[in-house]
């Protein structure tokens, strides 16, 4: 009897130490839970990404790891998006560049008329080294960092009046611009005054003729149903759609190594996604505009004349991008990646 009740205690204990180390093991098992906000409805080049970021985040984190996605504004604005992601509110979100300006003003660089004419130019530059020093004085200026850069392609001009090669033929042409100084400066130097407009008014405006024209990329020109109001397509590449998909520094750099690898991953293949997509659905929209009866022009002479005079004004807007100091790293690193040194 003695030796049954030693026995039975020396299980207890076993038994109480197994479920302690259990208990013990569940309780350090910490699960992270992502808000991502977005402006933009799922269906969307922003959407689509917040949905891939989500994917392999939590395949990656094996449980780790929770996503919770707030799309088409259910968190507010981009602008409101982008003062919750730097006060920790929301810990990511994706925006175009013109609403992360006015929080960081180093990234507006981004919007100057031919700061590179090529997707593979923009790459280059915000997935290498320059674009880790603009992630420096992101997270100073702003309190948040970009995990990676969306693209939504580059703003092409459209017009119902006439066919545009050169900026002389943009005379008589009336064109919507969004309120940005940048873009009205660009169309200024081309030699016509631009018509600064909300967005929600320009369709009505093509339709009525108030104003003849207007530019976007090619997906916001098929989806907006722009290629009903409009015949002419003019293939400039003088400002190319950006946006980050921005993290809350506070967030991101209190994360363990291990968390932070997942997120920096997770970040990478979603916009390497997103990219893709992009890609996919361009070649779809350019092909519904023209079977819709829209006629493409080539910009003559490689657009030479609209780069230059377009880059001709960067002066003016250096001190509202945050000075002329990184422009300079931006310029001197393309100058070498078109020469093939980078």
């Amino acid at each position: 009897m003695k030796r049954l009740a030693k026995y039975a205690i020396v299980m207890t204990v076993a038994l109480s130490l197994v479920i302690g180390f259990g208990l013990g093991s569940t309780a350090v098992a910490k699960v992270y839970t992502i808000k991502y906000a977005s402006a933009s409805v799922k269906e969307s080049y922003h959407g689509y990404c917040a949905e891939q970021f989500k994917k392999h985040a939590e395949e990656l984190g094996k449980g780790k790891i929770k996503v919770e996605i707030f799309h088409g504004g259910q968190m507010g604005s981009e602008q409101d998006n982008v003062q919750q992601v730097s006060q920790n509110m929301v810990q990511l979100s994706t925006m175009a560049v013109n609403n992360v300006t006015p929080f960081a003003p180093i990234v507006g660089f981004c919007t100057l008329p031919y700061i590179w004419t090529t997707k593979d130019e923009a790459y280059a530059v915000l997935d290498g080294p320059v674009g880790d020093k603009l992630n420096t004085i992101m997270a100073k200026q702003g309190n948040f960092r970009s995990l990676g850069w969306l693209v939504g392609g580059f703003r092409v001009l459209t017009n119902s009046k006439k066919p545009v090669r050169t900026p002389a033929d943009l005379k008589g042409v009336t064109i919507r611009v969004p309120k940005n100084p940048i873009m009205i400066g660009a169309y200024k130097a081309w030699g016509i005054n631009p018509v600064p407009m909300a967005w929600t008014e320009t369709f009505n405006a093509l339709q009525q003729k108030v104003v003849d024209g207007q530019d976007n990329p090619y997906i916001v020109n098929y989806t907006s149903k722009f290629q009903e109001v409009q015949k002419y397509i003019t293939n400039i590449h003088y400002i190319l759609w950006i946006g980050p998909l921005l993290a809350s520094e506070a967030w991101y750099s209190k994360l363990p190594d291990d968390v932070k690898k997942i997120v920096d991953e997770a970040g990478k293949k979603a916009v390497a996604d997103e990219r893709k997509f992009v890609e996919n659905q361009e070649a779809s929209a350019l092909l519904g505009l023209v079977n819709a009866g829209m006629e493409i022009q080539q910009p003559a002479d490689n657009e030479k004349e609209w780069i230059e005079k377009a880059q001709a004004i960067w002066p003016k807007y250096y001190d509202k991008i945050g000075g002329k100091a990184f422009v300079d790293d931006v310029v001197n690193f393309l100058k070498d990646y078109r020469k093939g040194k980078r």
